[in-house]
């Protein structure tokens, strides 16, 4: 038999009410015809058939709505046919609310007993992990156990109040923390009951109550850190403790009281302030932590990577927290006011700034791999900055079309400022993940601009060919080629052209403010040791087998495949293979914007038919032919550097060089090494 439950919501609620109405009126039916027959002298002897039937409906009730409202408040629950919803309830060992509660009172009682002598039974955690997803169990057990004495179950469980000597170490705590995952699963499943299945008013005043002191953090830390928790409940939460943190900031500089610190004897407890609590939980819940960031009364993000100090790893949890809040939503299609996408882009405007301040570097040096993770996501923003070396407010690219160098409507877009992005950039690049997800990024980025530019220029030749080839009916084939060629090397010098060479030119302002950020730009000798160069070295040899993203989707979806594309590969060290004057981030994205552009180009036809081949193909030429050792194409494609032969490599730079071949490729060049003499020129006014 299926453990799927379906329900009906607008049903169910009008067969309820129905049932609520009938049952009523049976009553006062029944009443009048037990009057009547007894005014008669026909007395009726036990419960009539009719107010079996009414008490069988009330009973009833109260099971039909509980039901209703678990699966309505079950974030598993899938969208049927004619508006029913279904909902697994094979795990649902409480077939009721009475037997939840009995459930649930029955494991209490056993908890209160077994934890008087500081024990925890495993069989005991057992049972609770047999009603991992029982709601009905779970919203029992909350009412049974409220959260004071929730709290100190757990302190107890460690042996709190025992001497240090005699609590338990961090390799004999399996047990304890099985318990109190169990316990925060449970608590999340409680806190998404609806109706009458809730949880008691101010519980979550309980749960924050008393948190300044370590003992209560540690438990409320567990009890937030696993659960899937309702929105609303979570976020009260939340701001709860956030207050409490600003009436009552952490000290870092107060000793610990051994006897009082909770926990394994020897485990390190992390940071125990009241937000530092709640970190994790924000991570696990985007949305939350969307909302609780963007607080304008609260302002949480300043205080948090400003003015809080963090103990333990919490730093990068609040990196993670931001790094979720902005990237997990991107959306263009809502309005300001309902959009997820929107807040996304805020929380990371204002993250990276705050990121550049030398002093929330200081107090989050953890945090580095989310500013990376950020930055990719909001690479065309980078981009944005870069290429105007803008001085932006925080704030959202709220644009209609935020990216217009992109087709397709990209996502809301965070306002950058220039030199906020490269301070950023420069401190979190000590992270060699953080610097390989932005050039990544910035690669993938690189070759969907140029492939829709070339995508135009190739648009245009075909355009102006079909018009030549209408207005010259009788050409021959060798006059058709010619005209092509004409045609293309003419576009490539202007319109198009000139848009693909500003693309390049634009794109290298990026590409040298990356390299600058990760104190590459000036290297003047390869340093094969040098980790960020070779990262660097890396983008440059893959970046022409990354394929263009589709239109309106750039961002997220691309950041791990670009990155795992470019540095999930098997690397050479031979040194004959080295590219030459690829010494400097300098030479290095010169061949890199040479590979991309001449592989954009090859893909749309841009240095002529290879049938017939013009003097800009590479077919042109015998030694560049199929056949050859040195052919360096495959399937149409130019092969990427780090697949091609020492033969290949070698004709592949030569037909580079080649005067013809400059006919359709020589301004693409030029505007590489013009646009990172702009961004050197430009940030050195600066003085950064």
């Amino acid at each position: 038999m299926s453990s799927m439950v379906g329900i009906d919501p607008e049903l169910m609620t009008r067969l309820i009410n129905g049932m609520r109405r009938v049952s009523g009126m049976m009553s006062d039916v029944d009443l009048q015809v037990e009057q009547a027959l007894t005014s008669l002298g026909l007395p009726l002897w036990g419960p009539s058939a009719l107010r079996g039937i009414c008490q069988e409906m009330s009973d009833r009730i109260p099971s039909l709505q509980g039901r209703l409202d678990l699966i309505l408040a079950e974030p598993d629950r899938e969208s049927g046919r004619g508006g029913v919803l279904w909902a697994n309830e094979s795990d649902w060992l409480s077939k009721s609310p009475a037997e939840g509660a009995a459930s649930a009172k029955a494991v209490a009682t056993k908890l209160r007993e077994r934890l008087k002598s500081h024990a925890l039974d495993p069989m005991l955690v057992a049972e609770l992990e047999r009603h991992r997803n029982d709601p009905y169990f779970a919203l029992a057990l909350a009412q049974e156990i409220l959260p004071h004495e929730l709290k100190a179950m757990i302190n107890r469980a460690y042996g709190a109040g025992l001497p240090p000597s005699a609590r338990p170490s961090q390799r004999d705590v399996a047990v304890q923390e099985r318990f109190v995952t169990m316990l925060s699963e449970l608590l999340g499943t409680a806190s998404r009951g609806v109706g009458a299945l809730r949880l008691p008013g101010g519980y979550a005043d309980q749960l924050v109550d008393g948190i300044e002191s370590p003992q209560d953090a540690f438990a409320v830390k567990g009890l937030l850190g696993d659960g899937t928790f309702d929105h609303a409940f979570l976020l009260t939460v939340v701001r709860k403790l956030h207050d409490k943190d600003v009436a009552h900031p952490p000290d870092p500089s107060l000793p610990r009281d051994t006897w009082t610190m909770p926990g394994a004897t020897d485990a390190s407890l992390g940071d125990l302030s009241p937000m530092g609590t709640a970190l994790v939980a924000l991570a696990h819940h985007p949305a939350v932590a969307q909302d609780f960031f963007t607080d304008p009364q609260r302002k949480p993000l300043d205080y948090l990577m400003r003015r809080h100090p963090w103990g333990g790893d919490a730093d990068g949890d609040l990196g993670w927290a931001i790094e979720v809040a902005s990237t997990e939503f991107r959306d263009h299609d809502l309005p300001v006011g309902g959009s997820r996408g929107y807040k996304s882009a805020l929380i990371a405007s204002w993250a990276v700034r705050f990121w550049s301040d030398p002093k929330v570097q200081a107090n989050l040096p953890g945090t580095r791999a989310h500013v990376g993770k950020v930055l990719a996501h909001y690479i065309g923003d980078v981009h944005r900055a870069a290429r105007a070396f803008s001085e932006e407010v925080s704030g959202v690219m709220a644009d209609r079309d935020p990216d217009k160098n992109l087709r397709g409507e990209e996502p809301y877009g965070a306002l950058l400022d220039a030199s906020g992005v490269k301070a950023a950039m420069t401190w979190a690049f000590a992270d060699e993940g953080a610097f390989q997800h932005v050039v990544a990024t910035h690669g993938m980025y690189a070759t969907k601009m140029l492939d829709e530019v070339a995508g135009k220029i190739e648009a245009e030749v075909r355009a102006d060919f079909e018009e030549w080839r209408k207005s010259h009916p009788q050409a021959t084939a060798r006059q058709l080629d010619a005209a092509r060629q004409d045609i293309l090397e003419e576009r490539m010098s202007r319109s198009g052209g000139a848009e693909f060479a500003q693309a390049a030119q634009s794109l290298s302002r990026t590409t040298w403010l990356i390299s600058d950020a990760a104190n590459i730009s000036g290297i003047e000798e390869a340093k094969e040791k040098d980790a960020r160069f070779a990262i660097f070295r890396q983008m440059v040899e893959s970046v022409v087998g990354l394929a263009p993203g589709p239109q309106g989707a750039f961002v997220g979806f691309m950041v791990d495949g670009a990155k795992e594309t470019i540095f999930g590969q098997t690397r050479s060290d031979n040194e004959d293979r080295a590219r030459r004057d690829a010494d400097t981030a300098l030479g290095l994205a010169k061949h890199m914007f040479a590979d991309l552009t001449a592989a954009v180009m090859m893909r749309h036809g841009l240095f002529g038919d290879g049938s017939s081949p013009s003097a800009t193909h590479p077919h042109r030429h015998e030694d560049f032919s199929p056949g050859s050792a040195g052919y360096f194409m495959a399937n149409g494609e130019i092969v990427p550097w780090h697949d091609m032969t020492a033969a290949q490599r070698r004709a592949y730079e030569d037909w580079l060089t080649l005067n013809p071949t400059g006919r359709v490729f020589k301004e693409t060049n030029q505007s590489t090494a013009l646009g990172f003499k702009e961004s050197e020129a430009n940030y050195a006014r600066q003085g950064s």
